[in-house]
Parts: structure tokens; sequence; C-alpha cells
């Protein structure tokens, strides 16, 4: 058994005995009476996780095709040369399950917290009609402020920021000006080292806004009001082709109007075969700036994880759309 957390293989078991009904309590969570016996040989800390790429993915969809989602929602069996090729790439990767077993209390205590944080109810304040986003800000926009993509390009700063990370504003934008100060201001000056090659970096740093943290990029943005959605996808496939180890997020923020829009230029082929849509979410354009209202002054008491109550999933409307 293979056991998948948020596209990344967590770990491997073996079942050792027949399935069987207990009501005994395992979970404070509740009772789930159907059960089997297993024994994990490999497990990974969340540092440590393959994402759902390259190799896995490979046999993955020439087991079921590529929209495998079906497979592991079903519990299908996979045999022959693709089981064998996902049991050696995670028994390549390092097996914590020593560290894990002595800390398990610790683990498990950790994983109650994380439950609890999930079901507390969000205050999400959505507006009556939908906002159109305009060139201008209305009186509120001075002359010197430059287009709605440098407005949430500013929001996404100060978000960034705000969960304490470090911010990446393109480079072919970080001097553009936004109420009279640039973009660039005060965020990064140069990406981290990530092991990329020149021309990798390139095209990386053209990405409209990266948020990083302890060296590594943590989530990535591109901004797509009026441009071709196309150019800001392929950017977000590089992004992933190349550093595909590292755990990122990877959204695009548009209008909502043109939600659909993003939706089918993810469903080419091009994305479609690296499955760029099971790890990118649309923001729409009108939630950011409630969202910094909210929260810009709770720095240093925020993760930048609080930019997914805002942000859709594409993989589960892609999914829908095709029922």
């Amino acid at each position: 058994m293979v056991f998948l957390i948020d596209k990344t293989v967590a770990g491997l078991a073996e079942v050792i005995g027949e399935p069987f009904i207990s009501k005994k309590q395992v979970w404070d969570n509740g009772i789930f009476p159907y059960r089997i016996s297993i024994k994990f040989v490999h497990l990974m800390l969340p540092e440590n996780r393959p994402p759902v790429l390259g190799e896995i993915r490979d046999a993955l969809t020439d087991e079921w095709s590529p929209r495998y989602g079906w497979g592991i929602l079903n519990q299908r069996f996979i045999t022959g040369v693709n089981a064998e090729k996902i049991v050696e790439v995670i028994q390549r990767q390092h097996n914590d399950l020593d560290e894990i077993k002595a800390n398990l209390e610790h683990y498990l205590e950790e994983a109650k917290l994380k439950r609890e944080e999930a079901v507390k109810p969000r205050r999400v304040t959505v507006p009556e009609k939908e906002v159109k986003v305009k060139e201008k800000d209305e009186a509120l926009i001075s002359k010197r402020e430059e287009s709605v993509h440098s407005k949430l390009q500013n929001f996404l700063v100060r978000l960034g920021k705000s969960t304490g990370c470090t911010v990446w504003i393109a480079s072919n934008d970080r001097n553009r000006v936004y109420k009279g100060e640039k973009l660039g201001e005060d965020c990064l000056k140069k990406l981290p080292k990530m092991g990329l090659s020149e021309e990798a970096t390139k095209k990386i740093s053209l990405i409209d806004v990266i948020w990083i943290r302890q060296n590594a990029p943590v989530c990535a943005f591109e901004v797509e009001i009026t441009s071709s959605i196309y150019s800001g996808l392929l950017r977000m496939s590089d992004l992933l082709t190349v550093v595909s180890a590292l755990k990122i997020k990877l959204f695009i923020v548009a209008p909502k109007v043109r939600q659909n829009r993003v939706m089918g230029e993810l469903d080419r082929p091009t994305f479609h075969k690296i499955g760029l849509s099971e790890y990118c979410k649309f923001i729409p354009a009108e939630a950011l700036e409630p969202l910094l209202k909210r929260v810009e002054d709770l720095k240093g008491h925020i993760n930048h994880s609080v930019i997914d109550t805002v942000a859709i999933d594409f993989s589960e409307k892609l999914e829908s759309a095709l029922e």
C-alpha cells in the first residue's frame, strides 16, 4: 500500500492480515470500523516525500491513463513493472521509519492539532456583487499608479511579508512604480541558488511573484489580467519541471470571469502531460484585497498557507467537468 498526502508520497506498507471490523476507537476524531492489518516498511517526513511527478506519475499514467486520479480514488491495484517502478522510487528516498517510531506521540499530537485547525470556521468576506478589476481604482488611485497588474503584485508582496516570507518580484517588473514606490522595493534582489542552470533561473525570474522561506520557494504567483494566460502557465510549468523536488504551491491570479479560460488553457496537452492542474490553483483577483485587510496586522502570527483560504483547486474542477 502506498500512502499519498498533499500530492506527495508519504509511505509504503505491506498488508499482513485479513480485513476485519472493529469498534475500538483508535483515532480521536471518529471510529473507522473497516480495517486491515499493515506493517509500514518505508515512511518519510514531509521534507523527504517525493511529489507525484516524474517516474511516479509516468507509472500511474501508464497504468491508468493521464486521468489516473480515478484509480487512486477507487484504490485500484497496480501490478507488474509499474508497481515495481513506484516502489523503487520510494525506496530511493530517506527512510524516516525509526525517527517516526521513536517520536510517535509527538507526531500524533501534531496531526491532531492540524486536524483541529482545519475544521475551525474561517471568516471570509464575500462581496455582494462581483467586483470587476479596473485599470484604476477610482478616486483612491493617483495618476502615477500603474496598472491593475501592479496593484495585485503589490497585494501579493504585502501578503507574503505578512506571512514571514521574503518576496521575489519578476525581474522585468521590479522597477515598475505603484503608488509612488517601486514594486521591488524591500524585495529580494537575487533569487536564492536552487542548483539550477543559468537559463532555468532566468525563466523562473520572470514569474510575477514568488514567496520564499529559508531560501526555498514556497508559493509562486502569475497574475493574468489581460495578457496571454498561456505564457504565465508556461513559466509555471518550467518552475514545476526544474524544481519538482521542492514543495511549492502554484497559483494563477486573475479576475473571476477568467476562471473558465484559465481552466481551458490548463487542459492543453502540454500542461496536462506534467499534471500542472494538480499543483496549480486559481485565486480570484477580487479576493486578494479583502484577505490582505484581514491578515496584514497579524504579521508573525500567520503561515503562508493562509493563501489557500481564497484559492480554488483546478484539479477538482477539471475532473468534475469530465464526469
